[in-house]
């Protein structure tokens, strides 16, 4: 609207000066016709011919002349200017409602797209859909801002390919991309057309740092009223995109009501942790871990709680997840790292310590250096540290974890592969990799005593290992009928609630004393 009145206003202009100029001109002609000037002035010319005014009236003459040209020429300078104007009017127009990045459609065109959706939803619904790129911060930090951007222009290059007909791309901010499919249909329709959508993100972005493999989680609200705001819609998108992002391997959801509420809570648990970890209230807890053959303790597995100001405690299922995607999980692990290693300087030498690292941490580059600076700072062998990696981080890419984790076991670190066979197995993992240990999941094991699946499975991956020279270490050893059947099948280790709960350091001394105790009662 501003764009147009001001067009308006130039063309005005332009038509004005135009408009000056020739009517000066034409009623100096006419006033001069008017009072007979020219006869005049050719009797003024005779009667005084010792003047010379010959040159000065033939310069009068040509005047008009002057004037008519140069009138024609300003018309022409103004009519250019006035499409200079135009241009660079409409230019920084398109660059008031595009992306400069990707040139997609930015918050203020897209925004501008749903109030009109919204004022005819009644009648043509429409699906609003909220994308954004797991993981995208910890690349765009690791590999830098160009391979982070050059992975947002394929992104949207991907999603405007796989959207469709009467769908508009636009990039909101950050990593996060709005898609609005006008005329949306109500039914499995709209699913396979979002499955479609997601499914850009299967194969690999090849980037000039290399190949990475990227997801995205996607929240969809479908809007068949008009009795809701354009900020209320996307709210309702952006809380289905961040239950997604809770709901593992997961790759959309739609809106239900409540989950406004969960989104809430999510930012103000993510403001929290923000000061929750280097006032130091993210804390190490250990469980012991069992060898199953004599009870003897042979070491803890690192588990985080966070420690509120009233004293309570938050478990890792109610903020790891959102370390992960705010960028935090890196400083969590350090910071419960720093603490464990100078714990284990009070513990035993034979016992070591396994912590968990999230498949988010295989994007740092300096991730080795890091954990072997902390543990060396605190006087630990390398020996006695056990990393556990999840089959979903190899998934990621394959070729970085590899690397990480080859030299990881070079400095003497211990790898295992955790929750084995819930994610994507496969036996390659266990070829190309210098794993030394299987964890089997919780899962296969707490109705072990009834689901003949759960046997077979257990004691398949344990009768594999140990072929390939693996030892397996079991959790969620609640009962001593689990205890007796991981045994029979033979598995090394037990980690579970039946040999004890996870502990600060202090309780650690009671607690060894009672499974050592339990171990010469069984001999």
């Amino acid at each position: 609207m501003v764009a147009d009145r001001n067009k308006t206003q130039l063309k005005y202009m332009v038509r004005a000066e135009a408009l000056v100029i020739f009517g000066a001109f034409t009623t100096l002609l006419l006033f001069f016709i008017s009072v007979d000037a020219f006869e005049h002035v050719v009797h003024f010319s005779k009667s005084h011919e010792s003047w010379e005014l010959d040159e000065i009236l033939t310069a009068l003459m040509v005047l008009p002349f002057a004037m008519a040209i140069f009138s024609i020429r300003r018309l022409r300078e103004a009519r250019q200017e006035l499409h200079r104007r135009i241009a660079a009017e409409e230019q920084a127009q398109a660059m008031a409602m595009h992306d400069a990045l990707t040139g997609l459609p930015n918050r203020r065109q897209i925004g501008r797209a749903v109030r009109k959706a919204l004022a005819q939803a009644d009648r043509v619904p429409f699906a609003l859909m909220l994308v954004d790129l797991n993981r995208f911060k910890a690349i765009n930090d690791v590999r830098g801002h160009q391979a982070g951007d050059q992975l947002l222009i394929d992104t949207a290059n991907r999603l405007t390919k796989c959207a469709g007909e009467n769908a508009l791309v636009s990039r909101l901010a950050g990593d996060e991309f709005v898609i609005l499919i006008d005329n949306a249909p109500a039914d499995d329709a709209l699913v396979a057309r979002i499955e479609h959508i997601s499914s850009c993100f299967d194969a690999p972005f090849e980037l000039e740092s290399g190949s990475i493999s990227m997801d995205s989680s996607i929240g969809v609200t479908y809007i068949d009223r008009s009795d809701i705001s354009a900020d209320a819609a996307m709210s309702q998108a952006d809380a289905a995109m961040y239950k997604c992002k809770l709901e593992k391997n997961k790759r959309f959801r739609f809106f239900e009501p409540g989950m406004e509420m969960a989104a809430i809570r999510r930012g103000e648990i993510e403001e929290a942790l923000r000061k929750a970890i280097p006032a130091g209230r993210i804390q190490p807890r250990y469980q012991p871990l069992i060898r199953l053959r004599n009870g003897q303790l042979v070491g803890y597995e690192m588990l985080s709680r966070w420690r509120l100001n009233d004293g309570s405690l938050r478990l890792p299922g109610e903020f790891i997840a959102i370390a992960e995607e705010t960028g935090l999980i890196g400083k969590v692990f350090y910071c419960l790292l720093k603490q464990a290693v100078r714990d284990m300087r009070g513990w035993p030498s034979h016992l070591f310590l396994a912590v968990n690292l999230s498949p988010v941490q295989f994007n740092d580059d300096d991730l080795v250096e890091d954990i072997l600076q902390i543990v060396t700072d605190a006087g630990i062998a390398p020996e006695r540290l056990e990393i556990e990696v999840t089959e979903n981080a190899l998934v990621a890419d394959i070729a970085s974890a590899r690397d990480i984790i080859t030299r990881l076991k070079h400095a003497g670190i211990r790898i295992a592969l955790d929750d084995f066979g819930t994610g994507y197995s496969s036996l390659r993992h266990l070829n190309e990799l210098p794993v030394e240990k299987l964890k089997i999941d919780r899962s296969f094991v707490h109705d072990i005593e009834c689901n003949e699946s759960s046997q077979t499975i257990v004691e398949t991956i344990t009768l594999m290992a140990h072929n390939l020279g693996l030892q397996v270490t079991v959790e969620g050893i609640e009962t001593e009928e689990h205890a007796r059947r991981v045994i029979a099948y033979g598995c090394d280790i037990g980690q579970g609630f039946l040999y004890g709960e996870p502990l600060p350091d202090a309780a650690l001394a009671e607690q060894a004393h009672k499974l050592t105790q339990n171990a010469q009662a069984r001999l």
